[in-house]
């Protein structure tokens, strides 16, 4: 799993204390939603990582892409396989009332 970056960060003083300033181009940008598109998924967790060499006034961190690693199970379908054959299962439902008491209130 090759690593996403996402953008830039610098942490810096208010008058109501710390907060981070973050920076992200186009192609940050297209990076995350092409992650979001390849894994279907809607949410991206970044996590800001300091950078190995400071340089004064730029950007002090980076945002990295959270992906959590997968467990691969050997001989286990993948979720495609599975959806195809949720797809081939037909379900036929009958509805099956037991009635104790015939003087109910309602």
């Amino acid at each position: 799993m090759s690593k996403i970056y996402g953008g830039n960060a610098k942490k810096i003083e208010t008058k109501f204390g710390q907060m981070w300033k973050v920076s992200q181009n186009r192609s940050d940008l297209e990076n995350l939603l092409k992650y979001m598109n390849d894994n279907d998924t809607e949410w991206v967790n970044l996590d800001i990582k300091e950078k190995k060499e400071i340089v004064e006034g730029k950007a002090t961190h980076y945002l990295e892409l959270y992906q959590k690693e997968a467990l691969q199970v050997a001989n286990q379908p993948t979720q495609q396989e599975l959806l195809e054959k949720l797809k081939s299962v037909k379900v036929n439902f009958t509805e099956k009332r037991i009635v104790e008491n015939d003087d109910l209130p309602f």
